[in-house]
């Protein structure tokens, strides 16, 4: 496909999709559970996990190299035009008259090649390195380039109502702008549809690690962000869903980078 030469309709997604993304300046973090300092009532200083997750600890190393990330995740008008445009399915063609069908709702059930194809199709539509992120760009971008918070929302904590669900909110994922983003810009990183990201699912080590992307083969694939089914806990930023990746019904969003380190021209 020629970037010089799209359609309309295919520039103006180029468009939207260029000026979504959001620039993530790389760095050094601790990947995983850190854990939070808390004083005991004789003055004793502990840590003490977030979550009590295995596959979250121990928490490593990790240098990432800059990338940007888009800001929003893909909803079900983008995804469809990429079906209609590479002649594949519809996904979840029975659902079209549904309320979690929406156009503007982010897109679901796609297995891990499905989501992998969508982000390397707005490769092949701009001459850019699009993929999935790794484990480690999402969590990096989530924890607003790895601060130690448990959600990934405007300020790190849960507020029902203003910067997460409440009691007021359809049933169902929402759209992108909902709720306040956190402070990297991103929306949606928390509670709304899990995201499909590069890695095999594997345990994690202490050793250093230079933009990693998880072990060279396995039987599963992660998600992270959680989906909006669930108490807040089971939605903090460390936490891992391994899912096969030919699953169609776990949830599988959308949400992809741009391998290149320095930010994307718009021009």
């Amino acid at each position: 496909m020629d970037p010089e030469n799209l359609s309309p309709e295919l520039q103006a997604h180029v468009d939207r999709t260029l000026e979504s993304l959001v620039f993530v300046e790389g760095g050094t973090f601790m990947m995983g559970d850190v854990g939070f300092e808390r004083t005991l009532s004789d003055g004793t200083v502990i840590n003490r996990r977030w979550t009590g997750d295995r596959d979250t600890h121990p928490a490593h190393e990790v240098t990432l190299d800059s990338y940007s990330i888009q800001r929003y995740e893909v909803v079900h008008e983008e995804y469809d035009l990429f079906t209609r445009s590479t002649g594949r399915e519809l996904v979840r063609a029975n659902r079209l008259h549904m309320p979690t069908r929406g156009p503007d709702l982010p897109a679901w059930g796609m297995d891990w090649y499905d989501a992998r194809a969508y982000c390397h199709w707005l490769g092949e539509l701009t001459g850019l390195p699009f993929d999935l992120p790794t484990e480690a760009q999402w969590e990096y971008a989530a924890r607003s380039r790895g601060k130690n918070v448990p959600y990934a929302t405007d300020d790190g904590t849960i507020d029902r109502g203003r910067n997460y669900r409440g009691p007021d909110t359809p049933s169902g994922a929402t759209p992108p702008r909902t709720f306040p983003p956190n402070p990297l810009g991103l929306y949606g990183m928390i509670g709304n549809q899990p995201e499909w990201v590069l890695d095999w699912y594997g345990p994690y080590t202490e050793e250093p690690k230079h933009n990693p992307t998880g072990p060279e083969a396995g039987d599963r694939k992660v998600q992270r962000g959680s989906g909006w089914i669930g108490s807040p806990e089971m939605k903090m930023v460390f936490r891992r869903s391994p899912t096969p990746p030919d699953n169609t019904g776990g949830g599988g969003g959308i949400r992809c980078v741009v391998n290149q380190a320095s930010p994307v021209s718009r021009d």
